[in-house]
């Protein structure tokens, strides 16, 4: 059956999709990416999980597919930005950097880059983990507990085939447990307070991000905090559509839509965010308007 059209859109945002782990959510990720030809794709980190190469290697003939359509995609006229994360860290060597991309022109890879959306308003990409104590000063226990997460993974999809409805998420225990791991690194890292403030420092609006594989769209009172989630636990991804609205498409969960006014109009004071919810970022007449997930696009099919 012939597929339906892909959807254009401005920018498309993923991070965590973890190629060559085999709980990485590659045939979904690939159905996802299929439906939109965006202008840019921005791979937030953790594209390739670098960290399975000698423990555990599985490489897919969806995962040659996921690389296939990105060349294609490319050679379309998209410009694909890649920043590396904690798992793909090896592309932060200028030098294998250099050879691995010589053959693709239109694929760009750096720590982080900044996006202008149609609206305005600038965005720090960057992945995260260096905002994140944990993997700066302790990465052994990143990676030792990668080993009793994986076991947790198998458990779970095993547990999902076997008793839950296929609609289900296969990991949302795992998703569940994790999050509740990475809320006490964010805590002990002061993670978004942070990262905000070394997107403040680069004279941005606020931050996309992932590492943390907990999908979220976060306000402060002058600063944004987006979270892109991941393709192992969450299956989830950020959009802008070309009228310049944002879509944090949620597999298992309800979409959020954010509309940013045309302008910035902020008086500069960026502060550390606060929970999703009404937002206080503006006192004047252009604030941004949350968009209830009944008023925009389900998630359903991937659709922008």
């Amino acid at each position: 059956m012939q597929r339906p059209a892909p959807t254009p859109v401005r920018t498309l945002l993923v991070s965590d999709v973890h190629l060559g782990s085999k709980h990485s959510r590659t045939e979904e990720f690939l159905t996802f990416l299929r439906q939109f030809h965006p202008e840019s794709l921005y791979l937030v980190g953790d594209f390739i999980d670098g960290w399975k190469i000698n423990t555990g290697w599985h490489w897919s003939s969806a995962c040659d597919d996921v690389i296939a359509h990105l060349i294609e995609l490319a050679q379309r006229g998209t410009k694909i930005h890649y920043v590396a994360g904690n798992h793909d860290s090896f592309l932060r060597n200028p030098a294998f950097r250099a050879g691995c991309m010589a053959t693709l022109p239109r694929f760009e890879v750096a720590n982080e880059f900044v996006m202008e959306t149609v609206a305005g308003w600038r965005f720090l990409i960057t992945h995260g983990d260096m905002f994140d104590c944990v993997e700066a000063n302790a990465q052994w226990l990143s990676k030792g507990s990668t080993v009793l997460y994986d076991a947790c993974l198998s458990m779970n999809r095993w547990y999902h085939r076997t008793w839950l409805r296929r609609e289900q998420n296969p990991h949302g225990v795992c998703s569940h447990l994790k999050d509740r791991v990475k809320r006490w690194i964010r805590f002990v890292s002061d993670f978004e307070n942070k990262i905000l403030h070394h997107a403040k420092v680069s004279d941005c609006d606020g931050v996309i991000c992932g590492h943390i594989h907990t999908p979220d769209i976060v306000s402060g009172k002058s600063m944004w905090y987006c979270n892109t989630g991941d393709w192992v636990e969450n299956c989830t991804g950020l959009v802008e559509r070309h009228d310049g609205q944002l879509h944090l498409v949620r597999t298992y969960d309800e979409d959020l839509f954010l509309q940013l006014p045309a302008q910035r109009q902020f008086d500069g004071n960026h502060d550390e965010p606060h929970s999703s919810g009404t937002p206080n970022l503006f006192e004047d007449s252009a604030s941004p308007e949350w968009i209830p997930a009944s008023a925009g696009t389900s998630s359903s099919g991937y659709a922008a």
